[in-house]
């Protein structure tokens, strides 16, 4: 029996045992019908899933073979990256870093300095400068060493002041500066040309396990493995992220990554908005929009992070997600041995790439556009062409003008994550907790009326009761979309018409008129700071 004709034998038979139970229920049709339909829905995409991402019938579609394959690892392989599309470095538990060079025919070759040794433990990030002139790596062993990607010499190694794991690295796309991130619950700022650390950011006790610039490098995000996204001033020195969203991820964020399309501005030409993918322990993948709003003191203006859409379709971790160089692509590297292509637009799947053994914990493209690579625990690197590996359903986007004018503007459709819980429809809890895996508590939800208001006033012992969920976990997961959902309007209450925190002089605590960067990463009011030296102290004034 083929496999298509069991997969549609097994739907028909899940089909009509829900049936039968929504019947005995004596649900109405025209309810059990909305709910039946959300899960062909979500059975349909799994089914196809597993058919190199194609969403029609495709039953004979062919799996995309990689291109390439690179075996020269005897450890993990950690992180690779490109530097356009002639150079690939990958990074690896085996403590070295490898660079290849293209050659005509998608092949790699290793060039005459690889491997780099340098490391004395493994490498958990490789990243080369925009230009492709210097190649950063990331290590255990608490170092990050710059080198020349012309000659292989090792330019520098950088030490923060703890010598914890470093975890993450990557340039701004200016290529002024680099961002590191590890074990020491710290990400820092450092200057390319100086070598020197600008400034170093806490947020909380937690692993800051994935770094991103905004396009125009002028802010920063951090992910830790609390699940915390926050966004910090990377040209200033604030003790202080500008916007934080709390548990973006249930068990810890594991990548970000700015999308090279900066966004729209708003009618005032001065507020900006950045789209950024994060992966997450969860096994989810979310779009947020990050919104640095107009300076100017008086109105809600302070930076925000929301959600935009969560694309579904991984099993596993998410270990690392990608935009391709012209934003219109996204990869995402799971745990579940795939990585899969999304448009970012539309919000639909493009592909499915298989052929790692083990989880996949790195993915990235060539500056074209036209190869991803994806690096995994089977120690394999490979390689595939992004046109090939997208179905004839959901072609690859175009570089039209069009498509050119969305990546100013982002889709204005009504999602759920778009609107406020409040405001949910009782058709938007369903399908959420079908989304969830919960729907066969949709029907009580509906029966009663349930829509995003009267959520909001749930508690778990309705949920038990009253609702029918029993299970512990399942009620915890509808706890939590309250519990942050009050937290962020709880948030947006506070102190609408007060400046941000980071706009306040250190000394004086109230706002900068006069601004000045010290040596200690941090902007004073320049009055404030010479009379703080004119009265003989010598130490920041955060030190105190």
């Amino acid at each position: 029996m083929s496999y298509s004709r069991c997969t549609k034998e097994m739907q028909s038979v899940l089909f009509s045992s829900l049936w039968n139970w929504y019947r005995m229920e004596g649900v109405d049709d025209k309810d059990h019908f909305r709910d039946l339909e959300l899960i062909r829905e979500r059975f349909t995409m799994n089914r196809n899933r597993g058919k190199n991402g194609n969403s029609g019938d495709g039953d004979g579609a062919m799996k995309p073979s990689p291109v390439c394959t690179i075996k020269d690892h005897t450890n993990d392989v950690t992180s690779v990256d490109f530097a356009g599309r002639s150079l690939l470095a990958t990074g690896s538990s085996d403590k070295s870093v490898r660079v290849y060079k293209w050659q005509v025919g998608d092949a790699f070759i290793e060039v005459s300095y690889s491997p780099l040794l340098g490391h004395t433990y493994g490498i958990n990030c490789v990243c080369f400068s925009p230009f492709g002139t210097k190649l950063a790596s990331a290590s255990t062993d608490g170092s990050t060493i710059l080198w020349d990607v012309k000659t292989g010499d090792q330019l520098c190694s950088l030490h923060p002041a703890s010598d914890a794991a470093v975890r993450v690295c990557a340039f701004s796309p200016n290529s002024a500066l680099l961002a590191t991130g590890g074990d020491d619950d710290m990400a820092g700022i450092w200057d390319v040309s100086t070598l020197s650390l600008l400034r170093r950011m806490c947020g909380d006790e937690s692993t800051v396990t994935s770094v991103s610039f905004t396009p125009d490098s002028c802010y920063l995000a951090t992910g830790s493995s609390g699940g915390e996204v926050r966004v910090w001033d990377a040209r200033y020195g604030h003790s202080v992220p500008l916007a934080m969203k709390a548990e973006a991820h249930d068990l810890g964020v594991s990548s970000l990554h700015f999308s090279p399309a900066v966004g729209k501005e708003e009618g005032s030409g001065i507020g900006k908005q950045y789209l950024l993918a994060s992966g997450g322990q969860d096994t989810e993948l979310h779009l947020w929009v990050v919104e640095i709003g107009s300076q100017i003191l008086g109105g809600d203006n302070s930076p925000t992070i929301s959600l935009h859409h969560s694309l579904h379709g991984h099993s596993a971790p998410i270990m690392c997600v990608k935009f391709s160089s012209n934003g219109l692509i996204l990869a995402s590297a799971s745990g579940d041995k795939t990585v899969r292509l999304w448009d970012p637009l539309k919000l639909t799947a493009l592909g499915v790439l298989e052929g790692h053994k083990r989880y996949v914990t790195s993915c990235a493209f060539s500056d074209d556009g036209a190869l991803v690579a994806a690096g995994s625990g089977d120690r394999v690197v490979h390689l595939w062409r992004v046109d090939g590996a997208t179905s004839s359903v959901n072609p690859l986007p175009g570089n039209t003008s069009s498509t050119r004018k969305l990546l100013v503007k982002f889709p204005s459709q009504r999602f759920r994550e778009n609107i406020k819980l409040i405001e949910w429809s009782c058709e938007d809890v369903c399908g959420w907790l079908v989304e969830q895996g919960l729907a066969e508590y949709s029907h009580n939800f509906r029966s009663h009326a349930i829509d995003g208001r009267e959520l909001l006033t749930v508690t778990d012992e309705i949920l038990e009761q009253k609702l029918g969920v029993d299970a512990l976990g399942h009620r915890n997961k509808v706890l939590r979309l309250i519990r942050n959902s009050t937290q962020d309007s709880q948030a947006k209450k506070t102190a609408p018409d007060a400046p941000p925190t980071e706009y306040l002089c250190p000394i004086t605590q109230e706002l900068i008129n006069d601004p000045v960067l010290c040596a200690d990463g941090f902007t004073y009011e320049r009055v404030a700071m010479e009379a703080w030296l004119a009265s003989g102290k010598r130490t920041s004034p955060m030190d105190q």
